[in-house]
């Protein structure tokens, strides 16, 4: 018969396997193609390579169109992380590493957050496995994705290392945490103020040491603290007016839309992670009636009623950052899960939750699955491009609708403009100087056009607008790709006039057709300039 030591252990190694064995399968939709396509991911990737490109030779004629932007922007971190991969790895793999960071890193992340609460919370970190493959992930939010993982390492640091007391090497290393932050997005870096400010002053109020706790933080935040005073300075405040449906947001909430992005059926798995959710909610307030102490649970308790007022009332353009209200979903969660890790949970609790959580999670993982199939077809055509492109040449890549179906093929079940930016893919591997380049027009991000040399512009239009420099000789495109012309009607029909106008203009004529007659290449006959980037 075994020892209560040894029927513990084996228990921790059961949880511990499962944790693992999830994990890996969250990691297989991810790794079973060449590209995880996203809908800002191949913009991030091409800019990450261009970057590269760029300050390897300064004289190449990306040059004359494009500008470093040499401002404090809290949004290079996954440039930088591309950018340094891609100097020895081909672009796939430096993609689906800089994803696996977040895939692999939010679970591990919480679990090391978890266990820096209660010994007995590791178990909670299965109720992120449903998380994972978020509208932000699927939006391509590479850099909010990485300030997520960053946020939890640096809550479990400063629970375990960096409470009153401890060395000022701890707070240093919470400093370099919050700089990564900065670096990857505002919104998780103001996030992390709040949680860390409030379970400071838990912690210290505790130990009659809240002055200390507090300075602590201000010595942590003090190199990063004013960049985010320029950022909001010069970008200002809210561009919309704040939220006018509170009702309909509180009730998005619930639904979980932050995980909404396909279609009806989706609803029936997103209603088994909420009834989850409510299920560890209610037992962990069962516990707090029986008695637990509900004062380590105080700090989350405000950070989630604050993050739910946001999510409810704040508009969804925040400093001229958009699709804001999914960030504050999915970060609301993530503190749910930190604030049950702050209960006591018995073992039968534990068991339960852990198997339950495992059972939810993989059937979610496995619908996820199976819809993300039908778009890897999708992007073989657009990528079937790829040996018609000359290296080093320009590309003009335009997108007339949103592709929905295959013909002849499986339905292509979501609401997001996946293949907007799927050019930045054919950029980077055949190493062009890419004209669709939104990043670029925004001003956050490590490159922008210089002044008058924009190519295209309103981007909510299908096709988007062909601005007057692409009517110089000098940077007319060796490519014009057309994307989804056959699969609907423009929204814009004067902007598609003026490409056709163009093609005809300049003697464009299709040099190649994909499969299935979505995409088509156009070239300009006899010799083709070089655009080395």
């Amino acid at each position: 018969m075994p020892t209560p030591a040894t029927a513990a252990g084996l228990r921790i190694r059961w949880e511990q396997g499962l944790f693992w064995l999830l994990l890996a399968a969250h990691l297989l939709p991810l790794w079973s193609h060449r590209y995880f396509l996203t809908s800002d991911g191949p913009a991030h990737l091409y800019n990450a390579w261009l970057l590269k490109a760029m300050l390897l030779h300064p004289g190449s004629a990306a040059h004359q169109l494009l500008a470093f932007n040499f401002n404090p922007e809290p949004n290079y971190l996954s440039h930088l992380l591309l950018g340094g991969l891609l100097t020895a790895l081909p672009p796939w793999l430096a993609d689906k590493l800089v994803l696996t960071l977040y895939v692999a890193g939010l679970p591990l992340a919480l679990r090391y957050l978890l266990g820096a609460l209660r010994p007995d919370a590791s178990w909670l970190a299965v109720l992120s496995f449903p998380l994972i493959y978020s509208v932000v992930l699927l939006w391509g939010f590479y850099n909010f994705c990485l300030s997520i993982v960053i946020l939890l390492w640096a809550l479990g640091y400063w629970l375990r290392q960096v409470r009153p007391g401890r060395t000022l090497g701890s707070v240093a290393a919470l400093a370099g945490l919050l700089t990564l932050l900065f670096l990857a997005h505002p919104l998780t870096y103001l996030v992390s103020g709040l949680l860390l400010g409030l379970l400071a002053l838990a912690a210290g109020w505790q130990q009659r040491q809240v002055l200390r706790a507090l300075g602590q933080l201000a010595v942590a935040y003090a190199p990063t603290l004013p960049l985010l005073g320029w950022y909001f300075w010069h970008k200002g405040a809210a561009t919309a007016q704040p939220a006018q449906q509170y009702g309909e947001n509180l009730w998005s909430w619930v639904r979980l839309e932050a995980l909404h992005y396909s279609g009806s059926a989706e609803g029936t798995y997103r209603w088994l992670v909420a009834l989850l959710l409510l299920a560890a909610l209610v037992a962990a307030t069962g516990q707090l009636w029986r008695g637990a102490a509900i004062r380590p649970v105080l700090p989350w308790l405000g950070a989630l009623l604050l993050l739910l007022v946001a999510y409810v009332a704040l508009p969804d353009e925040i400093a001229g950052g958009s699709i804001i209200r999914p960030r504050w979903g999915l970060l609301s969660y993530l503190v749910l899960l930190g604030g049950l890790g702050a209960v006591p949970w018995p073992r039968p609790l534990r068991v339960a939750g852990l198997g339950v959580g495992a059972l939810v999670a993989s059937l979610f993982l496995s619908f996820r699955w199976q819809k993300f199939e039908p778009y890897q077809l999708a992007l073989a055509d657009y990528r079937s491009a790829l040996p018609h492109l000359r290296p080093g040449t320009s590309l003009l890549a335009l997108t007339y609708a949103d592709v929905t179906q295959l013909p002849g093929g499986p339905e292509l079940d979501s609401y997001l403009p996946l293949f907007v930016h799927a050019a930045g893919y054919l950029g980077t591997e055949a190493q062009l100087l890419c004209y669709e380049n939104y990043e670029a027009e925004t001003g956050y991000f490590p490159l922008v056009w210089r002044p008058g040399r924009s190519p295209i512009s309103e981007y909510g239009q299908y096709p988007t607008r062909l601005n007057p420099v692409l009517y110089q000789r000098a940077y007319r495109p060796t490519y014009v790709l057309l994307w989804g012309r056959a699969a609907a009607a423009a929204t814009s029909p004067a902007n598609a006039a003026l490409v056709a106008a163009y093609l005809a203009r300049y003697g464009y004529r299709q040099q190649f057709r994909s499969a299935t007659g979505l995409l088509e290449l156009y070239g300009q006959p006899g010799p083709r300039p070089r655009a080395q980037p």
